[in-house]
């Protein structure tokens, strides 16, 4: 009676955990044991990254230009909650950072400084919105992932004190779960480019144009340079991952990625990306790789055969922590799929508009060259003053948002609020915002007779910028900005502007605040 009973609960259980399996769609194989060497190799690779993302700050005081100056920082809307530290807090979160990505690299609480980093750079992103960059995105997602996988159970002070126990192997679908991640921006990078304007030649025309020179003059201008960018650039991206799973091809990938990487380490200035990408390649080796060329010169044990048997052997014998495991994961595949489409589903070019840009791996797909000055009219008297965004922004802050719609709102805001304090509380603002994408004429990026005070950000779109970046040229505009108000037909109520320069106004404001004081003292 009680075999019968014994043998019925196993059938259920057996039955529940299938049921459970085909649910979250895991196959057997996926919890095959594979050799924990690669998690510790890619805990010390994140956290020397990040470590040296945290200098870079720190660096010059970098931090107190780009947090501490500026009137205001830029949000995104959900987050403007999200306050900077006051004081020294600024300097502190880096100092912390580093400490954290120190103690990620010697496995001491893994799973603590892995949060710390993953909020580290979440926190910074939040903050102000347009220091954003790819790889501080997905230094923050893979930092993520390590609080949930099992870093410090191998060579590291959690598992020399007890504090995690002794692994010498791990889920193979974990590891796939880190082949997702690391893979995710070079397919999504592919996927960006099916757009005309790269396999035009731009925005790889103007990068190669500035970078690049042969007996003097740009390779730019060289037959076939251009396009072989382009579709060369489109191809890497697509099918490096394929190749470096495949053995057949792996070596050409590394060779490949070698070129690829170093190049742009060279050339352009995005910090630690190609020396992480580099590093982080051999996710997608043989995950007993690392192990076997240890073992040639320290003679390292491999993972014991009977581990990885018994570990295939009850795949589907799942308990309630594995089940939550494979569940979030799924969930953060679906998410992390869905994430990037935004920009195919917004109306409009993202490339334009910026609606569905960040956060979805479009990397050197535009080059925009913006000239942006504000009108600030005294509803009481309508006396008017054309102001550049300077008045508001610092230098590094008008680099990047003078080109993007919802940061030129936010400036128009701030320069309310700037006139306000100078009493004119009864203002209007408005934007003449002249952007060119990859070397197009310059036109208005918003509508130059909408007060930008009294909009806000759409959740689908935004009625106050304009759509249409314009005409594509063969020969990219490169008139100098200065003359661009000569050039160019300003629309109302920019039009007093016609025909001068920036320079001359940025003169006119000076000579105005230095007599400003005079004014005072009668």
């Amino acid at each position: 009676m009680s075999a019968s009973v014994s043998e019925t609960q196993h059938r259920d259980q057996t039955s529940q955990a299938k049921s459970w399996g085909q649910l979250a769609m895991i196959p057997r194989s996926a919890n095959d044991a594979v050799d924990s060497l690669i998690l510790v190799w890619v805990r010390i690779v994140v956290a020397i990254a990040i470590y040296c993302w945290a200098d870079s700050f720190l660096r010059n005081d970098q931090y107190l230009a780009i947090f501490v100056e500026p009137r205001f920082l830029f949000k995104y809307e959900p987050f403007q909650w999200v306050q900077r530290w006051t004081a020294d807090g600024m300097w502190w979160h880096f100092a912390i950072t580093k400490i954290a990505a120190v103690g990620l690299v010697f496995g001491l609480l893994s799973r603590v400084c892995a949060a710390t980093l993953c909020f580290s750079i979440a926190y910074v992103l939040l903050v102000e919105r347009q220091i954003y960059v790819n790889h501080y995105y997905l230094l923050s997602l893979t930092a993520g992932l390590l609080v949930f996988l099992p870093v410090g159970g191998r060579w590291s002070l959690d598992a020399w004190w007890g504090i995690q126990r002794r692994r010498r192997s791990f889920p193979r679908w974990q590891l796939w779960l880190l082949r997702f991640q690391l893979g995710l921006p070079y397919f999504y990078g592919a996927i960006a480019k099916l757009n005309g304007d790269w396999f035009r030649g731009q925005p790889g025309e103007l990068i190669l144009r500035t970078r690049f020179e042969v007996g003097g003059r740009p390779i730019s201008e060289l037959p076939g340079v251009v396009q072989g960018f382009a579709y060369s650039g489109f191809a890497y991206d697509l099918l490096v991952v394929p190749m470096l799973l495949w053995r057949p091809t792996r070596w050409l990938a590394v060779a490949l990625s070698l070129v690829f990487h170093l190049t742009n380490a060279a050339t352009l200035n995005i910090g630690v990306f190609p020396w992480f990408m580099l590093a982080t390649m051999v996710v997608f080796f043989p995950p007993d790789t690392l192990g076997r060329r240890l073992r040639l010169f320290v003679g390292a044990k491999p993972v014991d055969p009977e581990v990885v048997r018994s570990c295939s052997s009850n795949a589907v014998r799942l308990n309630p922590s594995p089940r939550w495991a494979t569940s979030l994961a799924w969930m953060y595949v679906i998410v992390h799929l869905l994430l990037p489409l935004r920009a195919a589903i917004y109306p409009g070019d993202s490339n334009w508009n910026e609606r569905g840009h960040r956060f979805g791996w479009r990397m050197m797909l535009r080059h925009k060259d913006a000239l942006t000055h504000y009108l600030v009219v005294d509803q009481n008297s309508d006396e008017f003053l054309f102001v550049p965004s300077t008045i508001v922004l610092t230098g590094y802050q008008a680099q990047r948002a003078d080109h993007h719609p919802e940061l030129i709102r936010q400036t128009a805001v701030a320069i309310s609020e700037a006139a306000a304090e100078l009493g004119v509380p009864q203002n209007r603002v408005y934007a003449l915002a002249l952007v060119s994408l990859n070397g197009r004429k310059p036109v208005p990026m918003v509508d130059p007779n909408v007060d930008l005070t009294q909009v806000r950000r759409g959740w689908w779109r935004d009625d106050w910028v304009q759509d249409d970046p314009g005409p594509f040229r063969d020969k990219a505009w490169d008139v100098p900005k200065d003359r661009w108000w000569s050039e160019l037909d300003l629309p109302e109520p920019f039009v007093p502007l016609q025909g001068r320069s920036p320079t001359e106004l940025e003169r006119f404001l000076k000579q105005l605040s230095n007599e400003r004081p005079d004014q005072d003292a009668k």
